[in-house]
This record gives C-alpha cells, structure tokens and sequence, in this order.
C-alpha cells in the first residue's frame, strides 16, 4: 500500500520486521529483496510520489519538483562544484540518465583487499547483477533513438581506432526524448518509481512518501525504529508524527544525507568517519561546433561512451542537458556567448568522468537538513581531467568539428585548429582552471571490515550499532570509476539476503 501525505490525518505508530529509509538504488532495492523474503516492510521516502504525467518539461521547473535545495546545491573548496541529489520516490535514479555498469572485478578486488571485506567476491556479485539486468531490462539502446550527438562520438572513436559503444540502460522502449534529468517523460527509464518501488508493494511493503525520518531509536546497543514527520510538499513544514519499530533498520538516504542523520543523531562514528572520505567522479565537458546541424537534444542525453581508458583513470561520455543548463556550462560572457549560444543546434557535448583522488566531507549543520559539503579538487585530478579532455579534443576534429570550446581558463575560448589541441596538453593546469561537476558523490559512511577505518562492515552493519545498516553510495570505500547505481544495487540485494537470516 502506499500513503501519500495526503493521506495522513494523525499521528502513527507502525511495527514491521524491517524500516527503509529512502527509495533510491539502494532502498527500493531493499525494500523489494526483503518484501519477496516474506518480512514486513516499511519504506520511507521524504519527498513525493511523481508520475510520469506530472513532469516538467522544462529544467528549473524539474528541478524545484525533483531535486533537492531546488538543485541549487554544490560543494566548496577550492572550487565551487554543483552536485546533485533528488528527493522523491525513486531518489536520484529518477534524474540521471540511467546508465548502468557492473562494478569492475578489478575495483573489487582491491576493495576487497584494501578493507579486508568477506563474503563478497566477483561471482556472487555477477549473480546479483544478472538478477537486476533482467529485472531493469538493462541493455543497449538502438542507434535510431540516440541521435547525432551520440553518433558523433562513436564515429569519431572509429576514425581514431578506438572503441566507443552505447551504454547499458535501465530502459524499455526509450523514445530518445532526452529528458532524463527532468524525470523521462515517457515512462521508458525503469527508474525505481516505476520498477522496484512498485514491485515492493506488490510484494507486501508499505510505502509512505512525504516523510522526513529525524531519530534513530536505539536501545541496549541495538536500532529498534525510526521517529519521523510527515512534510507538506509545497511548504514542507513537519505536520504529523511517523513511529516506526522495527527489528532491522536501514538508511539508505544517499551519500550526502546518511551521514547527515547519523551525525544528527549522534551515532555510529566511533571511528571518526561518518561524513568523511567524500568522493566523486568528478566531471567536465566540453563543447563541439560541427557545420551541419547536430540538434544534440534529439536522441539520448547520454547514450554512448569509451571505456578504454578507465584503468587510465577516466571515461569519456557523451553528455547533454537544456539549453538553460548548457548555457550556464558555456565559457564567455556578453557577446561571445551570445555568439556561442546562437550556435546551439550545431553543438555536440562529450565529456570526462575521472576517478580521481580528490576527497571531501559532509557535515551537518545545527539547523535544518542540508549539509555543508566541502571538497577539495587536487592537481592530480586536474592533471587527469587535462589528459581526457586533450583526447576529446582529438575525437572532436576526427568528427569533423569545426571549432570546439574547451572550457579550460588560461586557453582561448575556442580552438579552429586541430593542431592547437596542444594547447590543452602543454597547459600548466591549475584545478581552478576548470569548471567540473560533482557526479556521484560516495564514500562517506565508508565500508571496511576495520573498525577505526569504515563505519560499516561487508554486510553494510554499522560496527557500533546492531541492527542498524546502510545501504548506499555511502558505503564505497573509494570511487569506482563507473557509474554507481549498478552497483548500489546489487550491494543492497546482497546485504538483504543477510539481513534476512537475522529478522
């Protein structure tokens, strides 16, 4: 069943053998696993339930409906980063664009090693991941729906000699609208609003959207419940009170608000480390100018990539998103960028995901929920980010660019020649030179089988409370250098079948 806010009219005390707090990758999944296990489930979700219908179409408007801070929020540092999180049912898989990578065998291996973790290895993860590819229907999408931008960036590997290929999706039947940031309105992205959330309660779970867990309940060492109010959706003001008592308890509020609620609550930190070891992989894009029209909002925002270089440290990644955001992306001021933005449909976007080795931490603040987010971009990862971007400006004249916009300060605002691609490798590059985004933030409720070094352990079971688990991107004891929600996924799925052989 599901209750809405709507819904509510007084205070509720509610029992169940477990309680997830948020509906993302990593909950929904939760919930589900431990829903089909025969328990009883109570599923928290602090913002509302958006249908497909009720997107918007158009960013800013999204962004108020779906992100959090109204998808104002950044971190700081040296740099001034946007980075962004959701907050509705689904959580952030409602607003990326549902790409899906395994988690390579190589990256858990030395997970495994650095952390001491047990009873994770590469083949149970496979199972875990044939399970979920089949239930999301994760595959690639077609050429027909990708448009020229994606195609652009797959004939420019071909004539450099390298591989590019389409991304495994979470889709089914995707029209290539390219509105993935704003919720699909199609309903083709098999979001978690529209796949395992759904699926939980057809398996006996109770969601309850609109609700903001505030107290974890802890008694004799053990977590036995959450305390929450039920929020207003356009005020947000607490209006009711949620009890739940349960005999699991997981939060899978995401990287930015686990640690929040922990460090709110004043739990689970005896080793130090809730809210540290914030990472990212952090990226940055650049832009393309082609003599034909290239109309790169036509076809998958993000639809095909090239791994070859991700033991090198990066992935370049197509990338698009409304002319609103790209013109904010855009270098320049007045005129030029009134010349750039004139230029919009002979535009093509491709980028860089690094896994770097920059790191940061999340903090709570005495007042409301939104954390200070602090991160400090290092050279090293500066150094990463110039070396893709000199090859996506290669790829770029191999497509038949006729000019690109680097973004990069300290380089003239457009390069004609492919020659002057140089420019970008012979640059001394400072990390204030760039303009990069926060992607997936992860890394601070860190696993590890060592209790000064992690907060939870391989069955992502706080070391200092019982009972009580996470079930996130918080948990990655360093980036992985693909996109996550794969992954979170199939940590939640095994870390579900562990719990239910306590409850």
């Amino acid at each position: 069943m599901i209750h809405e806010f709507k819904d509510i009219t007084h205070d509720l005390r509610v029992d169940a053998d477990a309680v997830v707090v948020g509906s993302g990758a990593g909950g929904a999944v939760m919930a589900y696993c431990l829903a089909r296990g025969g328990k009883s489930v109570i599923l928290l979700e602090e913002g509302s339930y958006i249908h497909p219908e009720e997107f918007y179409r158009d960013q800013w408007s999204a962004m108020k409906q779906l992100y959090r801070d109204n998808g104002m929020r950044a971190m700081t540092g040296n740099l001034i980063i946007p980075t962004c999180q959701a907050r509705c049912v689904g959580g952030s898989t409602t607003i990326n664009s549902a790409i899906c990578f395994r988690l390579p065998d190589d990256v858990l291996e030395e997970w495994i090693e650095k952390e001491a973790l047990v009873d994770i290895d590469p083949d149970i993860m496979k199972i875990k991941f044939d399970e979920i590819e089949e239930f999301l229907n994760i595959s690639p999408d077609p050429d027909d729906v990708q448009g020229n931008n994606n195609l652009l960036l797959k004939e420019a590997c071909e004539a450099a000699g390298i591989k590019a290929a389409a991304f495994n999706r979470n889709t089914r039947d995707c029209k290539g609208c390219g509105l993935c940031m704003s919720g699909c309105p199609e309903g083709a992205k098999l979001s978690m609003d529209l796949s395992y959330v759904p699926a939980s309660v057809e398996k006996g779970a109770e969601l309850y959207t609109d609700c903001r867990v505030e107290e974890l309940i802890v008694q004799h060492g053990k977590a036995v419940g959450v305390i929450g109010h039920f929020l207003h959706p356009e005020t947000l003001k607490p209006q009711n009170r949620l009890e739940v008592r349960a005999k699991a308890v997981v939060l899978a509020c995401g990287t930015m608000g686990t640690p929040v609620l922990l460090q709110k609550n004043r739990i689970a930190n005896s080793s130090g480390m809730v809210g540290k070891n914030l990472v990212n992989h952090t990226g940055t894009g650049m832009i393309g100018i082609f003599p034909e029209p290239v109309n790169a909002w036509d076809g998958v925002n993000q639809g095909y990539s090239c791994d070859v270089f991700r033991k090198d440290g990066f992935i370049i990644e197509v990338f698009w998103a409304p002319p609103d955001v790209i013109g904010i992306r855009l270098s320049g001021f007045g005129l030029h960028h009134k010349r750039m933005m004139s230029k919009l449909k002979y535009m093509a976007g491709w980028g860089v995901m690094i896994r770097g080795t920059s790191t940061g931490s999340v903090k709570a603040r005495s007042r409301g929920w939104s954390p200070v987010i602090h991160y400090h971009l290092n050279r090293h990862d500066a150094r990463l980010q110039q070396k893709a971007m000199k090859i996506i400006a290669d790829l770029f004249f191999a497509a038949g660019a006729i000019e690109i916009n680097p973004g990069i300060h300290g380089l003239p605002l457009e390069i004609t020649e492919p020659r002057d691609t140089r420019l970008i490798a012979e640059h001394n590059i400072k990390p204030t030179d760039l303009a990069p985004i926060g992607n997936h933030p992860m890394g601070t409720c860190r696993m590890s089988e060592y209790k000064e070094h992690g907060v939870v352990d391989s069955h992502g079971e706080t070391h200092d409370i019982k009972n009580l688990f996470i079930s996130d991107a918080s948990i990655f004891p360093n980036a992985p250098g693909v996109n996550p929600q794969e992954t979170i996924m199939a940590l939640s799925a095994m870390f579900a079948d562990y719990i239910l052989t306590r409850i």
